[in-house]
């Protein structure tokens, strides 16, 4: 019974994982909207040819998303597909962590599949390419879900990754993850005091 369940999550992983990368590869090849659409592709590109944001380009969100397009460039060529792709990567990527991150907190297998399953529908489709404040959104809510678990596991590796996210959704886009941070540092501060070892 136990070996079935085990096959169970590997096999709805494999599913969600292929759903959440097409999906939004999908909706992020019907259309584009030319200001927003095409900000991180410009940078993405600046970057390969040595111009970098802050020093050479102006740039008003983080700089992370630029320099992870750009790496995309690098492995996929320079083309729009490989600017669909980083956006499907992170959908999958946010898709994982909710999944699995569920299962670990005791959730049924086929429910943690079905509410991971509706993320990634409405998560990274509603912009279908890389955005600064969507990356922000999902880094800070994988940030939070490592939080309930860290509190709930009390997992040491949980509190070692959660600054880690923390810090990358913010170099990402100030807003929301400063927000977000300034939530989880407080709680974590209350948990801290309340549960002193």
């Amino acid at each position: 019974m136990k070996k079935t369940i085990q096959i169970y999550k590997i096999l709805l992983l494999i599913l969600l994982s292929f759903f959440s990368f097409f999906i939004n590869y999908y909706y992020g090849n019907i259309g584009v909207f030319p200001i927003d659409t095409f900000a991180f592709f410009d940078t993405g590109y600046n970057i390969l040819i040595d111009r970098h944001p802050f020093k050479d380009i102006w740039i008003t969100t983080g700089f992370l998303v630029d320099y992870i397009q750009a790496i995309f460039f690098i492995i996929f060529g320079l083309e729009w597909s490989s600017a669909v792709i980083h956006a499907s990567t992170i959908n999958v990527l946010i898709s994982i962590s909710f999944y699995l991150i569920l299962i670990r907190h005791g959730l049924n297998v086929f429910l943690s599949f079905f509410y991971s399953i509706s993320l990634s529908i409405l998560c990274y489709t509603i912009s279908g390419t890389p955005f600064a404040y969507v990356h922000s959104y999902i880094i800070s809510l994988i940030s939070i879900l490592i939080f309930t678990l860290a509190i709930k596991n009390e997992s040491n590796s949980s509190w070692f990754f959660l600054p880690i996210f923390m810090g990358l959704s913010f170099l990402c886009m100030q807003t929301p993850s400063a927000y977000i941070n300034v939530i989880i540092i407080f709680f974590s501060a209350l948990y801290f005091f309340i549960n002193f070892n």
